[in-house]
């Protein structure tokens, strides 16, 4: 009896030294959804200080896997994003994928070989997106600029001088312009956040430059309060795996497992690539 209260001490202890790692806590209260942006599924979740959005799509020929990520900060202090911390993992083989730096997949791209294999434009830069106009600068003057050129367009039967016009400031204010923006719910205002501008994923599919696909990258980045940061992931899609089922019926069936942990929690997606 004494050799066995021996043992099972002797257990403890060791239990006690050796304790088993516990999962990444997840966020206490979390809300999810989904909408849609040209046509692409994206994915929140919000928790109690911070709401994270994602989505998937193949781009570059359908070579990679581009995922899109932005993290909202809507606590009191800085939150860290580290892009090596974003796990990727096949929900179809259950194995992770590393993810490719967009430096790396830039300078795969301008290599002589891979020009038509990856669909690159060789014009490098020529087919960035213009700078979108954000509510971030759309000052009341910048406002009234772009109001007094649509204007003075439209008087003019289609025809510009390339001159601004206007006959009294705030002339061309109106009743629609100072009432009172109808109520946005979270879906709404996330909606309208990614739909600004022209989308990265859907700018991706598309035939770009080597410099186009680093400047969409995800950095890693110190989001203050109140703040927001977004970028993308590259993941070669060969690597997925398609189901059983969907390559039967003569579909893609990928689907990938996305984690992001963040101030401590972890906020996973289960996203289908297109």
């Amino acid at each position: 009896m004494r050799y066995l209260v021996c043992v099972l001490l002797f257990s403890c202890s060791l239990f006690a030294q050796t304790p088993a790692e516990a999962p990444a806590p997840q966020p206490s209260g979390v809300a999810t959804g989904v909408f849609y942006v040209d046509g692409i599924a994206y994915q929140y979740a919000s928790g109690n200080d911070h709401t994270v959005v994602a989505a998937a799509h193949s781009v570059i020929n359908h070579k990679f896997l581009a995922v899109k990520v932005r993290v909202y900060n809507a606590g009191q202090r800085s939150v860290t994003v580290k892009p090596e911390a974003i796990m990727l993992e096949d929900a179809v083989a259950g194995h992770a994928v590393a993810a490719i730096p967009g430096a790396e997949l830039a300078r795969r791209m301008r290599k002589s070989y891979n020009m038509v294999r990856f669909g690159v434009n060789a014009a490098a830069g020529s087919n960035t997106p213009d700078t979108p106009i954000t509510s971030e600068m759309a000052s009341p003057e910048f406002l009234q600029m772009m109001r007094a050129m649509a204007a003075r367009a439209h008087s003019s039967g289609g025809t510009s001088n390339s001159m601004l016009y206007t006959d009294t400031p705030g002339a061309l204010e109106s009743d629609e312009d100072t009432a009172s923006p109808a109520e946005c719910d979270v879906v709404c205002r996330l909606r309208t956040r990614e739909g600004q501008g022209a989308d990265a994923l859907a700018q991706l599919q598309r035939q770009n430059s080597p410099d186009f696909v680093e400047q969409c990258a995800l950095l890693a980045n110190t989001v203050p309060p109140r703040a927001n940061v977004a970028g993308v992931l590259y993941f070669p899609l060969g690597k997925l795996a398609e189901s059983a089922a969907a390559a039967n019926n003569g579909r893609k069936g990928r689907l990938v497992r996305v984690t992001v942990p963040l101030g401590g929690e972890s906020y996973q997606f289960v996203l289908p690539v297109d």
